[in-house]
């Protein structure tokens, strides 16, 4: 109840500050509820996850001046699930969504708890550095992170990036250990047009909290180039080089490179495939190779009709020789979207993508989701 109480006093505030402008205040309150039945068979268990969400969205936008507006989002996740697991309920309501924005005609400035992903790789992401979006998740759920970005856009559609992120104490993205909550992260972006493609240069630190392990603090720094291009058939790359200024983990370097490409057939309505390849190196030194995995993914999306999508997702680990495979169909109209899918992943709970917010990531089974808009 605190955090209902906060946003309405928020939002009240919000009110009164832009009451008196000579532009109306826009209110917009939307939201989702989504309901789930996820029945899987892992080490010869059945086991059923079922629930319920509702994620309620209220935004004002306030006109200043013809090209400029502020505007705030607010948005809870609230749920409530059963696992026949460990045989127990459990249930949640936690804050989604809560920024502020200032928009330009070429610049964006946002600060509070918001999403930030970027990078062309869509099933293995090096670039996963902020976010856990998983391609087989029919709602897109991700948590978000408490920070301030910037960003400008260049007339010759280049883009510039800077942000700062504080007070975050759990793992982000693909990291196993947390941020120190007290110190700032910075990093930033630049996207410019190469060849009819678009090539990038990112950059990120942070003092990585290894409390965990009984060690000290220590600083990580990621460097990453990426780019894609259109020559008949997409081709896009991601590439990560992490450094990790500690004695604590086996290697300081880690390299990451993502290469894909897509391409939609001319079959019936339209195949559209997607490949993708990610490598793992660990290292002693900037340049060596110790150890590597190596992942790859194959994504095949058909639309049947106006309303329904067939989609088939599979992953292979050439190291641990394992597969996994999801398989969905899709009917989606104006404010209700039925999703039933069937997955296969290995025992030991390998998940080659990420996170998940309403699924399992090892055995076999089928889920059932509707998800209502309104």
């Amino acid at each position: 109840m605190k955090i209902v109480y906060f946003l309405i006093n928020f939002f009240f505030g919000i009110y009164m500050l832009f009451s008196g402008s000579i532009h109306a205040l826009e209110v917009d309150f939307q939201g989702q509820l989504s309901g789930w039945t996820i029945e899987s068979r892992v080490q010869d268990k059945w086991r059923n996850n079922s629930g319920l969400r509702y994620i309620p969205q209220l935004t004002l936008e306030q006109s200043v001046g013809d090209e400029s507006f502020f505007d705030i989002e607010a948005s809870l996740n609230g749920f409530v699930a059963y696992d026949s697991k460990n045989s127990e309920e459990d249930s949640n309501l936690e804050l989604y969504r809560l920024k502020l924005r200032f928009a330009t005609a070429q610049t964006e400035t946002r600060i509070g708890l918001q999403k930030i992903n970027f990078g062309p790789a869509q099933l293995l992401r090096s670039l996963k550095w902020f976010d856990r979006l998983d391609p087989r998740d029919p709602q897109n759920l991700t948590d978000g992170v408490y920070a301030l970005r910037f960003t400008y856009n260049a007339l010759n559609n280049a883009s510039f990036w800077l942000w700062g992120l504080y007070g975050n104490d759990d793992p982000k993205g693909y990291e196993a250990l947390p941020s120190v909550s007290e110190m700032p992260e910075f990093g930033g972006r630049l996207q410019y047009p190469v060849l009819d493609g678009e090539l990038a240069a990112t950059f990120h630190t942070r003092k990585v909290d290894a409390s965990i392990l009984d060690e000290p603090d220590f600083t990580e720094n990621r460097f990453a180039l990426d780019g894609r291009w259109e020559f008949g058939i997409g081709f896009w790359f991601e590439s990560v080089l992490q450094q990790q200024e500690t004695d604590v983990l086996p290697y300081k370097w880690t390299k990451m490179t993502a290469i894909g490409m897509d391409y939609t057939f001319g079959i019936g309505n339209g195949l559209y495939v997607v490949c993708e390849h990610f490598a793992t190196v660990l290292s002693d030194d900037t340049f060596g190779w110790n150890e590597d995995m190596h992942v790859s993914a194959v994504s095949l999306s058909y639309p049947v009709g106006l309303f329904d999508n067939l989609m088939a997702i599979g992953y292979y680990s050439w190291d641990r020789e394992e597969y996994s495979q999801h398989l969905s169909w899709q009917r989606t109209y104006d404010n209700l979207v039925i999703n039933v899918s069937a997955f296969r992943y290995p025992d030991s709970d390998t998940d080659n993508s990420g996170s998940r917010q309403n699924t399992v990531n090892a055995g076999y089974g089928g889920q059932l989701m509707l998800v209502y808009y309104h």
